[in-house]
């Protein structure tokens, strides 16, 4: 199936109801969570067979300038959220840097199931490039040899990571871990398979990985995945915020992380 493509500041109410459900719920909530940037932005919805038929938002900066080099930056999400919504761990950060940096362009993949069912099941990322090279071409954002691209996660959005590395889709000079190396319960989960994929040299292409830990997990696993990853692996120190959870914080504010240091 072809992706198909909606402008979420435009659509009508007519086209709106011949949507399925799950897509006109994640429509309508991005209008209400970006409308502080309706018409100065591009927020556009993308729903391709990459990313099994669940929906993508592609948020284009105010300001943006297609001559200018791009940094492209995919994140997934955790548990108990969505792609637009407003209290998301995510958001806040999304916002402040689209008026920061109007050269970052923000691919933000649904969970299938998530809308409106709190279902956040990241067995739908077959195909993380392409996902985003639908999203991109569906926002009319061309790629070229200075395209930048950066893949994040928070909390379980690392299934998601784990899934991208696991399949070979993963595209991503900086690939960015907010406190997401779990296992599950019943068995192992995206941090055994991460490392799994690190050791089968799934870092190939990437340039920098940074985690961001709260203490949340055993530290064992970073100091793993840092041995594991050849020197491209570094730990940036979580800034705590005061009102939230540091696991919380670990989205708010490290989802564009420091510059790595200077190789000596």
């Amino acid at each position: 199936m072809p992706p198909r493509t909606f402008e979420v500041g435009s659509i009508t109410r007519e086209a709106l109801s011949q949507l399925p459900p799950a897509w006109a719920r994640t429509l309508e909530q991005a209008r209400s969570t970006w409308a502080e940037f309706l018409p100065r932005a591009r927020i556009i919805l993308t729903i391709s067979s990459a990313n099994q038929g669940a929906p993508t938002l592609t948020l284009v900066p105010p300001g943006f300038d297609p001559a200018k080099p791009v940094t492209v930056q995919t994140h997934f999400h955790g548990d108990a959220t969505s792609i637009a919504a407003a209290a998301g761990p995510h958001t806040g950060n999304i916002k402040e840097q689209l008026l920061r940096d109007p050269q970052r362009v923000w691919v933000l993949p649904e969970a299938k199931g998530n809308v409106g069912l709190g279902n956040t099941n990241w067995n739908n990322v077959k195909d993380q490039a392409g996902t985003t090279r639908d999203a991109l071409a569906g926002a009319g954002v061309i790629e070229t040899s200075a395209t930048t691209y950066v893949v994040s996660a928070h909390s379980s959005g690392g299934r998601a990571i784990a899934a991208a590395m696991t399949s070979g889709t993963l595209q991503a000079d900086q690939l960015v871990l907010l406190d997401c190396l779990f296992e599950r319960e019943q068995g192992p989960g995206a941090n055994t398979a991460i490392l799994s994929a690190v050791k089968k040299g799934g870092l190939a292409q990437v340039k920098d990985v940074v985690i961001v830990a709260t203490g949340s997990y055993p530290g064992e696993r970073d100091d793993q995945l840092i041995a594991a990853g050849g020197g491209k692996v570094r730990k940036e120190e979580l800034v705590p915020r005061q009102g939230i959870s540091n696991h919380e914080a670990a989205a708010r504010h490290h989802l564009v992380p420091k510059s790595a240091p200077p190789s000596s």
